[in-house]
């Protein structure tokens, strides 16, 4: 998605052939008797509207997740706030518990322990960003059952 809307962008802003065969036709869309838009005026709006989207991605998750395997029972969880976002600054922690939650389950232990939890401001050039690390101890492991043929 975010490269088709690159793509129309460039091809729209580097395709004219010549001055007497424009590539936006020099006509007008008109919604009342008194307002009209061109379809260049169109265009540009649809290009800025593009390339806000690429670049803030409103679908794209808030947070990036990444574990790293410390030992058999131990992981660490780092979280990364994407740049642009409309909130969901608060919500490191909870996501730091369904992850934990998630690895628990996942390698057949029944709780888990949050061990170490920080967070802080990355201040990157040129834009800061969010981010959250937590080291979790999954605890209660519960062996699998033997297959009864």
């Amino acid at each position: 998605m975010r490269r088709s809307i690159l793509l129309c962008s460039l091809v729209l802003v580097g395709c004219g052939s010549s001055a007497t065969d424009p590539l936006i036709p020099d006509e007008s869309v008109y919604l009342t008797s008194t307002l009209s838009y061109t379809y260049a005026e169109l265009a540009a709006a649809a290009l800025v509207i593009g390339a806000t989207w690429y670049v803030v991605d409103p679908l794209a998750p808030n947070w990036q997740v990444k574990e790293t395997k410390l030992a058999d029972n131990r992981f660490r969880v780092e979280l990364r706030k994407k740049n642009f976002t409309t909130g969901g600054d608060g919500e490191a922690t909870e996501l730091l518990h369904r992850h934990a939650e998630k690895l628990a389950e996942l390698q057949g232990y029944r709780r888990y322990l949050i061990l170490a939890w920080s967070e802080g401001v990355q201040s990157d050039m040129p834009i800061a960003h969010r981010w959250a690390r937590g080291t979790v101890e999954l605890q209660g492991y519960v062996p699998p059952e033997p297959v009864q043929d």
